[in-house]
């Protein structure tokens, strides 16, 4: 029961800071991922918008743990980019993660958002 509160009340801070961005950002990129909270094997949506922009080049996508690492980047053809790049994390560990996309522009501008979720490990029996 106490391991629980614990990762309960981690799970908590960890969603309360992952809701924090740059007001800035979120005129140009917003990332959503669902469920914040889940138990492994975790499948999860994570779903970039990027607003649409002739300087928009490559969009960048990385799921880090302890236990899990995925990086998938995107080409973006300015205006012409798809508005929401999806991907989905399929059977994915127990963990903490950190789910942040990155928006590259054709001068070299970058904006990031990150957002936090956890992945209970089930317990053995």
């Amino acid at each position: 029961m106490k391991r629980f509160v614990n990762i309960s009340f981690v799970a908590i801070v960890l969603l309360t800071a992952s809701q924090t961005q740059h007001p800035r950002a979120l005129e140009k990129l917003d990332l959503r991922v669902s469920p914040a909270i889940s138990l492994a094997p975790a499948s999860v949506v994570v779903r970039a918008i990027v607003e649409h922009d002739s300087q928009n080049r490559e969009l960048e996508i990385v799921a880090d743990s302890s236990e899990f690492y995925r990086r998938t980047v995107v080409d973006l053809d300015g205006e012409q980019a798809p508005k929401t790049t999806e991907l989905k994390l399929i059977d994915i560990p127990g963990g903490e993660y950190e789910i942040t996309a990155t928006l590259y522009t054709a001068h070299g501008g970058r904006t990031s958002v990150r957002r936090a979720i956890m992945v209970m490990s089930q317990p053995v029996r």
